[in-house]
């Protein structure tokens, strides 16, 4: 991919869609200058919107957990570009950072914006921008009707670089469905988000019951869902050793470490506080994802020095997408790889796996 625009114009470029953005979007999200969640505490999270649960907790603590950690340097070394490249689902990318699954959102207030309750151009602008800028984007899922085929019809635009994330529906036909699409829209893999069992707005339940929706899985039947899948599959949602081992059970390819976003947990560990212990437990097993609170190409770096393999990213993506559409998006992640690869620059990492645990200091 291109990458030769320079960081103070990509700055320049963001900037203004930031502006844009942030012109549409108010009241549900101020794009503030930092992403941290105080200033969207207590909003309207069951109507998906920017905040997080509760008092937004454990969207805070992640940001600040992961702002609290602290870069290594050493500056005296031979000169190089650093080397960003890493192969994942047997594909090639520019650098190790996608967009993180968000579903379907602002729903409660009426923007002026093409992208407003027009999932299917939101995701179209996200899966390219990502792509065209050497990146990922991974999806999200809901049960309206045509929204989940809709989200995953330009994956194949693409040659098949996306992630679609199936919630554990309740209804075993309704997840068959998707994995279905899933492998007609020729996928490069596939996620579930076991952790939707604890969002507010979709209740566990029996199928045909009146708030029937999504259900905890076993480990056999995480096994059936690998198997059936076809393409490699990531367990989203782990936030201990307890479940990343049986995660690596399952047989999946890979593990996404998040806290939703601080959805489900008010009180919940940050991604960055587990990201190290269960690394070191089945990263020889599984692929290590991890998002939460990562705002910058440092932030990336932090994740994988703690033992990620990749690094997501969830609500700039969004407001990147608000501002400039698939540009936006373009943009936005060229300022990641730019970021990441200075801080790397700056700490004597002249490829991927050069950032190890001796690269930070975290304090607690």
């Amino acid at each position: 991919m291109d990458h030769s625009t320079n960081y103070s114009d990509v700055l320049l470029k963001y900037a203004q869609y930031q502006e844009a953005a942030r012109k549409v979007l108010v009241p549900s999200c101020r794009v503030c200058k930092v992403c941290n969640g105080i200033a969207c505490a207590g909003r309207y999270t069951n109507a998906l919107e920017f905040g997080a649960k509760g008092n937004n907790l454990g969207f805070i603590h992640a940001y600040q957990a992961l702002a609290d950690i602290r870069i290594e340097l050493d500056v005296i070394h031979d000169d190089y570009v650093p080397d960003m490249n890493i192969e994942l689902f047997g594909r090639q990318f520019d650098l190790p950072v996608f967009a993180s699954p968000i579903a379907k959102i602002l729903t409660d207030y009426t923007f002026d914006s093409p992208f407003f309750n027009n999932n299917d151009a939101y995701a179209d602008a996200l899966i390219k921008g990502a792509y065209q800028a050497g990146g990922m984007a991974w999806l999200g899922d809901n049960k309206a009707e045509g929204y989940f085929p809709g989200q995953i019809a330009p994956i194949q635009e693409v040659n098949g670089v996306g992630v679609p994330t199936i919630k554990p529906w309740a209804d075993r036909a309704e997840f068959d469905k998707r994995v279905q699409w899933c492998r007609e829209a020729g996928v490069m893999a596939m996620a579930t988000d076991l952790d939707a069992i604890g969002l507010g707005y979709q209740y566990s339940g029996k199928v045909g019951a009146k708030n029937e929706g999504v259900c905890a899985r076993n480990v056999d039947e995480l096994k059936d869902f690998v198997q059936a899948a076809g393409v490699p599959v990531v367990i989203k949602g782990i936030m201990s050793v307890k479940a990343a081992v049986k995660a690596a059970e399952t047989g999946a390819y890979g593990i996404l470490i998040s806290n939703h976003g601080g959805n489900v947990v008010e009180s919940s560990l940050a991604p960055c506080d587990v990201v190290e212990e269960i690394s070191r437990e089945v990263g020889g097993a599984l692929k290590i994802f991890a998002d939460g609170g990562v705002r910058s190409g440092e932030d990336v770096f932090k994740m994988l020095a703690l033992g990620a393999d990749a690094v997501g990213i969830g609500r700039p993506y969004t407001v990147a997408v608000y501002g400039g559409g698939l540009d936006g998006v373009a943009t936005y992640t060229q300022k990641i790889y730019w970021e990441l690869q200075n801080i790397m620059r700056l700490a004597n990492c002249a490829s991927l796996v050069d950032i190890t645990r001796e690269k930070v200091i975290v304090r607690r």
